[in-house]
């Protein structure tokens, strides 16, 4: 190189180079030295970029402790620097500098590069081998920067940077290798997509209080990204989809406080999502637009605690197969969509505490077969607009509803059928179900609480419980429910409810074992006649076995007694007639002090009768003397033989009075026959 051939800001360039000794253009004064401006920066402060390349790939050696480096700032570099496929044997370091031209290092290699705080219109380092750091920050580049296949082994500094893609591309960095951290927060923005598909940091990502702006497409794309270190975008704002597809993160992922908006599409697509260290998308987040975390994998905790998610047009958060190897927390979410959890599996508790969840004519939750190992919890001022759907989940410890509200008027506002509950079922104090709550073969290890809630659906079924299992149920709303009870087939073992707030209850096949309070069966009728259904049996001798394990035999013949008139009104009227005369003279059976007040009534008519107007004897002079009290008795009892009717023969009126008597006690026998089998038969 000629030194008649330099312009004086090369020689001192050049003089500083051996020593690795800084050169500054810098005037001091901050309106001239921009590096927007740089373009009008005189030869005084302009180098050209051949000087440049031939300096750092020259063969000087260090000399006596001296580093051969270039150090300048406030420079203007001219030409372009074109050190492709080149081995670039010096660090160097331009600081508020301008280039004319975008720098390219295609496939160099290279020590520590630094581009602090310069004006470039691009940057060109695809494939390169960078031994040191590569450091952007508060670079502005006007063209894109390209890192596809870059192995740095140091670290990527992009603080502050202002990246511009003309083509919708701020950020080329395909199958880039970070040795350390990767930073691109506090003031980074970008205006196009940057791309960091199938990129590895060995250290951790800074994306936080980041600006990223991509509406045509994803604005950043992390699909396959494999960070060591996690991911931390706290406070960032993004315009376009963030795509994470495949991604592996060791650390944390955390978007706390972040934005991300694009709405009507997806805001987040990270299927498949590997977070060892947890996720938190919590405290500020707001997605406009749907979160799409199918068949990921999070460690530790996935969080949403006060996040806001929109998307209206459907799933708010489609999260099918997610694995949550620790907790879910959802305390405080405010959600517009669907929540998708579909056959998710949550090792711990999952927690839905105060969350405000609205799909109106839709379903808010949709958990069908999910598994929390742990408790779920949708109380402490839950509120759900649109249905809660729980069918053939299966939680291992308990389901904890205390308070909620779930508003789905016209439709099932909670469907957990088929749920299996390890412990117990609360839907107490406060809890308020508009619309049917359906519990059809769901499986509560201990009890079901609806105690203090009120559940309304007008004209259905505001509780429908087929084939419930439960150790207890409390049934005691704090107002009468509205709507019919369906708990056919149901298998409980104690019952509690409360007259007060009986409603319609369909009852056939259900079994429990006992019955708190303990009424009198006069109360329970009502509760038993009441059933829309109509009449049936079951219900009748399930109320009367529970009486009689309790030693209550009284109330219990009072149930099948009232089980046998309501049964006589599904009869003939042949039928009828024969039922309404055995309930008139023994009750069925289950009043047999009735057929001795009308055996001794026709007793006494009979003999004041008979003892005014002896009967004839049949033949004079043989027989027994008359006794009116014992020829009654042997025309009431028509298998006992007293010898008195066959001796005498009344005539006339007596005669018919005759007749009556043998006719009323064979009916009286046969009903009384009748009611005592019946009777024995329920013993």
């Amino acid at each position: 190189m000629e030194l008649e051939d330099l312009s004086e800001a090369e020689r001192r360039v050049l003089e500083a180079f051996p020593g690795g000794r800084e050169v500054s253009f810098m005037t001091g004064r901050a309106e001239e030295d921009l590096p927007m401006d740089g373009g009008g920066w005189g030869p005084g402060r302009t180098v050209r970029a051949s000087v440049i390349a031939a300096l750092l790939l020259g063969d000087d050696a260090p000399v006596a402790h001296r580093i051969p480096a270039l150090r300048v700032s406030g420079v203007r570099v001219s030409g372009r620097l074109e050190l492709a496929y080149s081995t670039v044997r010096h660090s160097a370091r331009f600081s508020h500098c301008y280039f004319e031209q975008e720098p390219s290092l295609y496939w160099a290699r290279c020590t520590q590069l630094n581009f602090r705080g310069s004006y470039l219109p691009g940057l060109s380092c695809s494939n390169a081998q960078i031994e040191g750091h590569l450091r952007l920050e508060q670079c502005v580049m006007t063209g894109p920067l390209r890192l596809r296949g870059a192995h740095i082994v140091g670290g990527l500094m992009l603080t502050g940077a202002q990246l511009t893609g003309p083509r919708g591309v701020a950020l080329y960095g395909e199958r880039l290798h970070v040795g350390r951290d990767l930073s691109a927060g506090d003031g980074f923005t970008a205006a196009g997509e940057v791309r960091l598909l199938n990129a590895t940091v060995e250290g951790t990502t800074y994306l936080d209080g980041a600006r990223i702006t991509c509406r045509r497409k994803a604005a950043l794309v992390l699909d396959s990204m494999v960070a060591e270190g996690g991911l931390y975008c706290r406070g960032a704002r993004i315009v376009g989809q963030v795509s994470a597809r495949h991604a592996r993160f060791t650390g944390p992922v955390i978007l706390s406080g972040s934005r991300l908006s694009n709405p009507g599409e997806r805001a987040l697509r990270a299927t498949r999502l590997t977070a060892d260290g947890g996720m938190h998308l919590d405290y500020g987040f707001t997605a406009e637009g749907a979160i799409r975390l199918t068949r990921s994998r999070v460690g530790r905790q996935l969080s949403f605690d006060k996040a806001v998610l929109i998307h209206p047009e459907g799933e708010a958060l489609q999260a099918e197969d997610l694995v949550v190897d620790g907790t879910l927390t959802c305390k405080g979410l405010g959600a517009r969509g669907t929540l998708y959890l579909s056959q998710a599996h949550i090792t711990g508790s999952a927690n839905f505490s105060g969350a405000t969840l609205s799909a109106p004519h839709g379903v808010a939750l949709h958990a069908h077969g999910m598994t929390v190992d742990g408790t779920l919890a949708c109380e402490g001022g839950f509120h759900a607009e649109g249905k809660i759907d729980l069918r053939d989940a299966r939680i291992g410890k308990g389901l904890d509803m205390t308070g909620a509200h779930v508003s789905n008027p016209g439709g099932v506002a909670l469907d957990a059928s088929g749920v299996a509950v390890g412990g117990g079922m609360s839907c107490d104090r406060g809890f308020t179900a508009e619309g049917e709550t359906v519990l059809v073969g769901a499986r509560i290890g201990r009890h079901l609480h609806f105690s203090g809630a009120k559940l309304s659906a007008p004209g259905a079924r505001a509780l429908w419980a087929w084939q419930l299992e439960a150790r207890e149920v409390f049934l005691r709303p704090r107002a009468p429910i509205e709507g019919i009870v369906d708990l056919r087939h149901a298998r409980i073992g104690v019952l509690r409810d409360d007259p007060e707030t009986w409603s319609p209850l369909r009852q056939d096949g259900l079994s429990y074992e006992a019955l708190d309070p303990g009424l009198p069966a006069a109360r329970r009728l009502p509760w038993l006649s009441a059933d829309p259904d109509g009449y049936l049996p079951q219900p009748y001798e399930q109320l009367a076995a529970t009486y009689r394990r309790l030693g209550n035999d009284t109330d219990a013949r009072t149930v099948l007694l009232a089980k046998h008139r309501r049964r006589r009104l599904t009869l003939p009227l042949y039928a009828r007639f024969w039922g309404f005369l055995q309930d008139w003279t023994v009750g069925y059976g289950y009043r047999p002090a009735r057929a001795g007040f009308w055996l001794m009534a026709l007793l006494l008519l009979g003999t004041a009768a008979f003892a005014m107007h002896e009967p004839p004897r049949v033949e004079a002079g043989k027989g027994p003397a008359f006794n009116a009290a014992m020829y009654t008795l042997d025309l009431l009892l028509p298998l006992i033989d007293f010898g008195q009717e066959k001796a005498f023969q009344p005539a006339g009126g007596g005669q018919w009075g005759a007749y009556g008597l043998i006719v009323a006690g064979w009916i009286l026998a046969t009903t009384i026959a009748a009611g005592i089998t019946r009777a024995l038969s329920r013993q």
